[in-house]
């Protein structure tokens, strides 16, 4: 009896040691996931109770993450796509508007062109006579033009300081046949003449008004001043600088300053009252 125990217990010991140790082991064999390490003196069997349901739960949030992310960039490419057509319209607007404004400046250019073409027709096909009526009547309102800016300029200086005197005497006769081509702005003996605007002076002297002054203004326009007592500043002058004295000189039988005004040059007097007028301070009374 004895000797059967111990048979029974050297059996179990050695059915212990063939068969695999399961360790941890829970949940059905279809639930399970298996690893398999070896050591010694046999494969070590590790069944996990985590099973399969958690990592299809996991591959699913993954799924709808990457499909989220798919749809995010699908918006986005499509509003780059709008954008960028966007951006191409108005570079083909502004394109063709430039070349509208092209082709409208070009319309205006060759029409100035023909204008001007048959100026030159109309012009060639008049009569000597024709033709000196319309050159003195463009002249005449260049000339009307010059006065107006002079007039409503607020740089222009009057030619002598103080109180003056002058008045309309414009065209009237004068000795020799000549008639009057400017204003008399009269003012006591040694007034000081100024430059009404910036140019070079240049001085002269003749029996009629002795001494006297060229004034070319920086805009090609030429004034003109005589019957000065003393001269002032020659050369380059600025509006306001002190270029002659009031005088009776030459043929005058006063004070005064004869002054005249040509617009665009000399040889195209024009009447200068209006600038007295404007630009200088008449004396009452």
């Amino acid at each position: 009896m004895r000797r059967f125990s111990i048979l029974l217990l050297a059996l179990g010991v050695l059915m212990s040691a063939s068969v695999p140790v399961i360790v941890g082991a829970s949940g059905s064999d279809d639930d399970s996931s298996l690893v398999e390490s070896n050591g010694p003196p046999d494969p070590l069997v590790v069944a996990r109770s985590t099973g399969l349901g958690p990592l299809v739960a996991a591959a699913g949030r993954i799924g709808l993450v990457a499909d989220e992310g798919i749809l995010e960039a699908t918006a986005r490419l499509g509003l780059l796509s709008r954008l960028v057509a966007d951006l191409g319209s108005r570079n083909r607007a502004a394109a063709e508007a430039l070349d509208g404004a092209n082709r409208l400046l070009a319309e205006q250019f060759y029409g100035a062109v023909e204008v001007r073409s048959a100026y030159q027709v109309i012009v060639d096909r008049l009569d000597e006579a024709d033709r000196r009526r319309l050159e003195e009547a463009t002249r005449t309102r260049r000339n009307t033009s010059a006065v107006v800016r002079v007039v409503n300029s607020t740089e222009w200086v009057c030619p002598v300081i103080g109180e003056t005197r002058f008045t309309d005497t414009w065209g009237e006769a004068r000795s020799g046949g000549r008639t009057h081509e400017g204003v008399d702005i009269a003012a006591p003996s040694n007034t000081p003449v100024v430059a009404p605007v910036s140019g070079r002076v240049t001085y002269r002297w003749d029996s009629i008004g002795g001494r006297s002054f060229d004034l070319v203004a920086n805009n090609g326009d030429y004034y003109f001043g005589t019957h000065l007592r003393r001269f002032g500043i020659e050369g380059r002058v600025s509006a306001g600088d002190n270029i002659g004295f009031v005088g009776s000189d030459g043929n005058a039988d006063a004070n005064l300053l004869h002054f005249e005004y040509h617009p665009g040059g000399r040889n195209n007097p024009v009447n200068p009252y209006p600038l007295a007028y404007a630009h200088c301070d008449r004396a009452t009374g």
